[in-house]
C-alpha cells in the first residue's frame, strides 16, 4: 500500500506526490473509477529492490534474451508406474523415448515404424 495525493491536473494528467516525495504523471478518463485511479497509481509507485552483487555502478552488459533451461525427461512417479498395467510398461519400454521413436522413423520410415509398432502391440497383447 502507497500513500499519494494529487497535486495538480491539467489537461487530463494527474501529478500525483507519493510518501517519498516521488511523483508521476497520469492520463485520468472520465469513465476512471477510484479503485481504477489507486490501482494506476500503485502500477507508477516507486519500486524498491536489492542490487545482486554483480550489479554495480559502471556495469556494462549485453542486453539479451534468456537461454531456454534444459528440461531433462522426468521419470514417471512410482505410484504412476505401479498403477499401469504390464502390457502398458512392456509396450512404453518397448517403444522408447521419443526421440529414438523419431530416429527409428527418420533412419526407416514410417511404413517400417507402423509395422513395428504393430510387432510390438502383437507381443504385449491388452489383457
Amino acid at each position: 500500500m502507497t500513500n499519494y495525493n494529487i497535486e495538480k491536473i491539467e489537461g487530463g494528467i494527474a501529478t500525483l506526490r507519493y510518501a517519498d516525495n516521488s511523483w508521476a504523471e497520469l492520463v485520468l478518463s472520465a469513465d476512471m473509477t477510484e479503485a481504477d485511479l489507486d490501482d494506476l497509481a500503485l502500477q507508477y509507485a516507486p519500486k524498491t529492490g536489492v542490487a545482486p552483487s554483480f550489479a554495480t555502478v559502471g556495469f556494462t552488459s549485453t542486453a539479451s534474451a534468456k537461454p531456454e533451461p534444459i528440461v531433462e525427461e522426468e521419470e514417471e512417479p512410482e505410484e504412476y508406474v505401479d498403477n499401469r498395467p504390464a502390457w502398458l510398461i512392456a509396450r512404453q519400454t518397448a517403444y522408447g523415448t521419443l526421440e529414438s521413436q523419431l530416429e527409428y522413423i527418420t533412419e526407416n520410415g514410417l511404413d517400417a515404424w507402423q509395422a513395428h509398432v504393430a510387432e510390438i502391440k502383437a507381443a504385449n497383447p491388452k489383457t
